[in-house]
């Protein structure tokens, strides 16, 4: 008879060290990881499911490590809290390969439980197989007497050597599927040692240095040189307490384009200790630290001493190598947030140089009347530009733009000449000055509003009176398309993509109530945006939404065939713009499934609403500005 595999445990350590503490993917597959390395394994295979998660799906992590016997695991494996360095007194391998051990405290095998409700571990080391499940559910039942069981299973046959770790019952990423770009950053960060002697693959896919390598997305100054501090160094003299490592800085602050989590690691052993962070720095230079990335290796964090925290992605900072540690950060980070800022000022003047648009002030300005007034203006660029640490390049080019564009006023050059007055000293000022060169602008652009303002009374007459969609609102919107939305403009091949729709979908195929299909086509940025317009007193209906799908659906398939660039822009998304929405339950659901695919629907009385506060706005903070200008 086959003796069940037996473990002895407090519950409390179980949902501590598995259900809270490792609630996302990348801790979790970092622990099977790691349990691989510390195996002598050369490879480890993770499968991700790439579509939202169902009842069937698995996660899984195989390796090609020593394995383990049935004594190993009854011994060893299913020993909570054991600690492998203290019990076999040495912490690495002691045969090939040899590494050091991650791993410390035998907690990670209930990372899985984060996210799912059942662990199956199978195991070989060449000679006998071993394959059981943990299941957590179990595991509460049997919480009372701290004892669980896991009845042996027969051998799969998919483990001639290693460890296959398969999760269960997945609870999370049911709603929305994993992002496996994104799991690859994160593992490919909280590891140093993935190589050709350590692959990691995912999906199929191993991960590269390059993509652990991050040095090359570090912004370069005006010589082509990266902005990186580089560490190698004793932080406290005769502790042996030693850092290597580097800080860098990116030329944007964003991570929503990049993805990257901005701040400093720690790793240790090869593996990631502490997540990004800023060692508490309270730098002059706040701004600097959503720029800087970096990576810091510190071995002494997880040598006699564990100062890892429980979870093994943040230290204990309570100890003295560790209090060390933090404190000798605070100084880099501050020290480099200040050579960032004194970089980042040099190389925008130096880039001020060789910016066409500032050659083209000069040049505007050379014959200039007011030539201590552009003196004065010249200083305030290069004060402005130097000082814009954290803005684009671009927004250089707009200073520069505007003050081209108020040489035509004699208040602009009124206002320089009380700059060259002031000196630069008075702050109070200043700051009522730039507000009167803010009125100049202002005051321009209030013409262009009223403007608007006359248009968008046209627009809700045409809404009042239920204009046609054939030609009245087309003909209106093809003129203004900033009604629709600010950010859009007409493109150069609307009547084209219409044309496309309109012999698709023929009128005559329409139902009688619907004869009168109107499109309009705008761009924002490279985006094609499909308007389908219908009368102000229009009620869609699922037919409405139905038939907007699919003229979507049509366009995106006929430009994924396309091989002409020219005419394939890079997203189509679509509006149903109508008078109201059918009260039909069916018809919300429909529109919360479109809006998941860019298609959405507006009404008119929302979009008249958009376009009085976007533009109403404008006039108030013009009067304001007014009143706050008169003595």
């Amino acid at each position: 008879m086959t003796v069940p595999y037996k473990m002895e445990f407090d519950p409390a350590t179980i949902k501590h060290l598995g259900v809270q503490m490792y609630s996302t993917l990348p801790p979790v597959i970092s622990e099977l990881i790691a349990n691989a390395w510390d195996a002598g394994a050369s490879r480890v295979e993770i499968h991700i499911p790439e579509s939202r998660v169902t009842d069937d799906s698995v996660i899984i992590a195989q390796d090609d490590g020593d394995g383990m016997s049935d004594e190993e695991i009854r011994q060893g494996y299913l020993l909570v809290g054991r600690d492998r360095r203290k019990v076999e007194g040495r912490s690495q391998r002691v045969k090939a390969p040899f590494r050091r051990y991650m791993g410390r405290k035998g907690l990670g095998k209930f990372s899985g439980f984060g996210i799912a409700r059942e662990i199956e571990v199978e195991s070989s080391n060449g000679l006998s197989v071993s394959r059981f499940v943990m299941n957590y559910d179990e595991l509460e039942d049997a919480a009372k007497d701290r004892v669980a069981q896991f009845d042996p299973m027969a051998p799969s046959g998919r483990v001639a050597r290693g460890t296959r770790i398969t999760l269960r019952r997945i609870e999370k990423f049911r709603k929305r599927a994993v992002s496996v770009p994104s799991l690859r950053r994160h593992i490919a960060r909280r590891f140093a040692i993935i190589d050709d002697n350590f692959q990691v693959v995912i999906n199929g896919s191993p991960i590269t240095h390059q993509e652990r390598d991050l040095k090359p997305l570090l912004a370069r100054d005006v010589n082509s040189d990266p902005y990186i501090w580089e560490f190698d160094e004793e932080i406290s003299p005769g502790t042996g307490w030693r850092v290597t490592g580097w800080i860098g800085a990116l030329s944007h602050s964003s991570n929503v384009d990049d993805g990257i989590q901005r701040g400093v690691s720690v790793m240790a052993r090869g593996k990631l200790v502490q997540e990004p962070f800023w060692f508490d720095a309270n730098t002059g230079q706040q701004y600097a630290l959503a720029y800087l990335i970096g990576e810091l290796t510190a071995d002494f964090v997880d040598e006699e001493e564990d100062t890892v925290g429980t979870a093994r992605n943040s230290l204990v900072w309570d100890t003295e190598s560790n209090i060390a540690l933090m404190e000798w950060g605070r100084r880099q980070i501050n020290r480099v947030s200040r050579d960032w800022s004194e970089k980042r000022r040099y190389d925008k003047l130096k880039q001020l140089d060789t910016e066409p648009v500032y050659q083209e002030f000069l040049k505007a300005t050379a014959g200039s009347e007011h030539k201590r007034s552009r003196r004065v203006v010249d200083k305030l660029i290069q004060t402005a530009v130097g000082s814009n640490l954290v803005g684009r390049d671009d927004e250089a080019q707009n200073i520069l733009k505007s003050c081209i564009d108020f040489l035509e006023f004699d208040a602009f050059w009124e206002i320089a000449e009380e700059l060259g007055e002031a000196e630069f000293k008075d702050p109070a000022q200043l700051i009522s000055l730039f507000r009167e060169w803010e009125i100049v602008e202002a005051k321009e652009m209030a013409k262009v509003t009223r403007g608007r303002i006359a248009t968008i009374e046209k627009l809700e007459k045409m809404i009042i009176n239920n204009a046609l969609e054939v030609p009245d609102l087309h003909n209106f919107f093809k003129e203004f398309p900033w009604a629709l939305d600010p950010r859009w403009h007409l493109v150069a091949d609307e009547v084209r993509y219409s044309q496309l729709l309109r012999e698709h979908f023929p009128e005559s195929e329409a139902p009688e109530s619907d004869r009168r299909i109107d499109f309009l086509c705008v761009a924002e940025g490279d985006t094609l945006v499909v308007v389908e317009i219908k009368r102000p007193h229009s009620v869609a209906r699922r037919r409405e939404l139905e038939q907007i799908r699919e003229y979507i659906a049509y366009l995106r398939g006929l430009f994924r065939r396309s091989t002409d660039d020219s005419y394939r822009p890079s997203h189509v998304i679509g509006y149903l713009f109508c008078g109201s929405v059918s009260d039909d339950p069916m018809v919300a659901e429909e529109m919360e499934m479109l809006r998941a695919t860019q298609v959405y629907v507006r009404q008119y009385s929302d979009l008249l609403g958009m376009v009085k506060r976007s533009h109403g706005e404008f006039l108030a903070r013009y009067e304001s500005l007014k009143k706050v200008s008169r003595p």
